[in-house]
């Protein structure tokens, strides 16, 4: 073959692909798979590195801390990472998650919000404190700082709420026998845990604590906020534990988020019930390991969150249904009902009877 064939042949090849025929290499451009990031879970996992950097910068370990302090510094750094985190990993794994998992996505972005707010609120308590000063009788309690604190549960509420809502609209299956089981057991427990705090507050020395309208207000938004929020945490472990026993897609992410979301409702209960006893220098200890064990369940209740998105949870893609061809039998028999009967002769429909 001569140059002037092979010439011809590659400009027909290049005519049909550009990209063929090349040997040049491309210039500096960004790997394609990271260039495939959506541009949200790219600014959420920035703003997740950030909150680990500020929680590294502002918590110190010392120079040989024990484990309850390593315990106490993983409680810590994992749920505000992770707070963040979740909807940059929801996004990566869901691009069109604005359009498919619209409350799911606002669910976990204002959990990025919440996290958000609480690392502005030291910054802002000498702002507080100047333009709404506490009373001489209360001068701990700020009323701005309050509201601002309000504010902060009550959209921490909102969205564990969305987060729950959200994977009950993703579902795609019915759900089976024992649903009812779930929900009693869910809503169980959150009557428990908001009553033992309602209770705890209420046991609190008034006699002692001067009754302004500050304090009354801040006790009713403690125990306001206090149960909204365990009542979202049991939607949403209820959500998640409908979704499991349905069979939904990915089947390990819905188990690792029911087991997340339960582990957080329990840690709610348990402080609720524990802050109802008094310790004693002889149960000391067990209320130690208690507050350990919350701190665990607490800790392991985000991790779980944060795997079962990483694993796709829910599945956003709809159900692939197959065309109805109907039934042949039915074909066949309405097939038969409408021919028109042959003549013996083969010579198509007899003509009417004259006699008739």
């Amino acid at each position: 073959m001569d140059d002037t064939m092979t010439d011809a042949l590659d400009d027909d090849l290049r005519l049909r692909d550009p990209g063929a025929g090349s040997t040049e290499p491309r210039g500096p451009h960004v790997p394609d798979a990271l260039a495939a990031v959506p541009f949200g879970a790219w600014v959420f996992g920035l703003l997740a590195l950030a909150r680990l950097i500020w929680f590294v910068r502002e918590t110190e370990l010392g120079p040989s801390p024990g484990p309850d302090v390593l315990l106490a510094y993983a409680s810590g750094i994992v749920p505000a990472v992770v707070a963040v985190l979740l909807p940059a990993v929801l996004l990566l794994r869901h691009p069109d998650a604005w359009t498919t998992a619209r409350t799911l996505l606002l669910g976990t972005v204002l959990l990025a919000v919440v996290e958000g707010m609480r690392v502005l609120s030291p910054a802002l308590q000498p702002v507080f404190e100047q333009v709404t000063p506490g009373s001489d009788e209360t001068p701990y309690l700020v009323p701005l700082s309050l509201f601002y604190s309000f504010v902060q549960g009550l959209l921490a509420t909102f969205a564990v709420a969305n987060i729950g809502l959200g994977l009950a609209q993703s579902r795609r299956y019915l759900d089976r026998s024992g649903t009812i089981v779930i929900l009693f057991i869910g809503g169980a427990v959150a009557v428990v845990a908001a009553a033992a705090r309602v209770i705890t507050i209420s046991r609190l020395p008034f006699d002692e604590i001067p009754m302004t309208p500050t304090v009354a207000v801040y006790l009713a938004s403690a125990i306001v906020i206090g149960v909204l929020s365990i009542a979202a945490w049991g939607y949403l472990a209820a959500s998640s534990a409908r979704g499991v026993r349905a069979g939904e897609d990915p089947q390990t992410g819905w188990i690792f988020a029911a087991v997340g979301a339960w582990s957080i409702l329990a840690a709610f209960v348990v402080g609720a019930v524990a802050n109802l006893a008094e310790p004693t220098p002889a149960t000391q200890g067990l209320f130690t390991t208690l507050g350990q064990g919350i701190s665990v369940a607490h800790t392991l209740g985000y991790l779980g969150l944060l795997v079962a998105f990483l694993l796709g949870m829910p599945s956003v893609e709809p159900l692939a249904v197959e065309p109805d061809d109907g039934d042949p039998d039915e074909d066949g028999l309405d097939a038969l009902e409408t021919a028109e009967p042959d003549t013996p002769d083969g010579q198509g429909a007899a003509p009417p009877d004259p006699v008739a």
